[in-house]
């Protein structure tokens, strides 16, 4: 298990709900559903391979309202 997937592991493992990737014009970003907040990470490398990694894991990806 890398650090990224210890670390964030949270977002797919099931101890907190409402983890989605959400599809915009400038990107795909980590957002919560039931606390309408979003995850940043300032990494943008270390963000691409979270997303991928909750991809992996089966967490749902939406579209962003046009």
């Amino acid at each position: 298990m890398t650090d990224a997937e210890e670390e964030y592991a949270f977002l797919w493992n099931g101890t907190e709900e409402g983890w989605v990737t959400v599809q915009t014009e400038v990107g795909e970003t980590i957002w919560n559903i039931s606390t309408r907040r979003a995850l940043l990470i300032d990494d943008d490398d270390l963000a691409s391979q979270v997303i991928h990694l909750m991809h992996e894991h089966g967490c749902p990806s939406l579209d962003a309202m046009q």
